[in-house]
């Protein structure tokens, strides 16, 4: 039937027949009978999806004939080939069968067809602009492609900002009394590790004991200081200075410590 009607195999061309008109001569001798058949095969479910006979009787001398048929709509790919045959004598002269149809076109659909980026709702856009970006060098302002590479790039960076986003969420917040000083440690101001690596340095006495070894000589030297019992003053400045830094660690331990 595609010779007869528009081509629908293209994906975006709908044609739907409502219904034929068949026209022929028939010549026979009137002493014999006959039978024409007017057929159509149904292309997806087997038989004929249209079929109408004509009964050619005896005493009928023959003629021409002509017939009309409507039906709901029903798509072109349903019709297969189409057939004028007779049984019995006689003979067919002048057939002819004309199919009313609509056809509809999808615009947007045609578009796609010829290429997916046509527009961006094209099935496959996406796809198809990735090949085209990966086999060009970055496209100029003057593209007519920019924006939708300006858009691809700017769509990775925000979802790459968003996932950086969610990790931060994740991490635990800094810990708010830390932060006021109420529970300062010294692994928090010095780093340990590389203070106990340089003390370890300096523990390798076979290094350094060359040169702090020094033989004195001489007899015992008695001690001619000593020092005499005495009441030694407290330092009121460092006693201020502690009572302050417990009122402040109260102070902000009772922050915590409410209800």
């Amino acid at each position: 039937m595609g010779t007869y009607l528009p081509d629908a195999s293209n994906g975006y061309t709908t044609v739907d027949i409502h219904g034929l008109t068949y026209r022929y001569t028939m010549m026979k001798d009137p002493e014999t009978g006959s039978t024409v058949w007017v057929r159509n095969e149904d292309a997806i479910n087997g038989g004929y999806i249209f079929e109408h006979k004509d009964d050619w009787g005896v005493g009928n001398d023959g003629g021409t004939i002509q017939k009309y048929f409507r039906f709901p709509y029903i798509s072109s790919n349903q019709f297969g080939d189409g057939s004028i045959t007779v049984e019995g004598e006689g003979q067919i002269v002048d057939p002819s069968v004309t199919y009313n149809y609509r056809v509809k076109i999808d615009e947007q659909l045609q578009q796609c067809y010829a290429t997916p980026l046509a527009d961006p709702a094209c099935p496959g856009f996406q796809q198809a602009l990735l090949d085209l970006l990966a086999n060009m060098p970055a496209p100029e302002v003057g593209d007519p492609f920019y924006d939708e590479w300006v858009q691809a790039n700017m769509s990775l960076n925000d979802e790459s900002d968003e996932a950086e986003q969610q990790e931060q969420l994740k991490e635990p917040p800094e810990d708010l009394e830390n932060q006021l000083g109420g529970q300062n440690s010294i692994d928090a101001m010095v780093n340990t590790v590389e203070q106990d690596a340089i003390l370890a340095e300096l523990a390798k006495l076979p290094t350094i004991e060359p040169y702090y070894i020094i033989a004195i000589p001489g007899g015992i030297y008695e001690d001619k200081f000593v020092l005499e019992d005495a009441k030694i003053p407290d330092n009121n400045r460092a006693l201020r200075n502690l009572a302050s830094d417990a009122t402040h660690k109260t102070m902000i331990r009772s922050q915590y410590d409410r209800d």
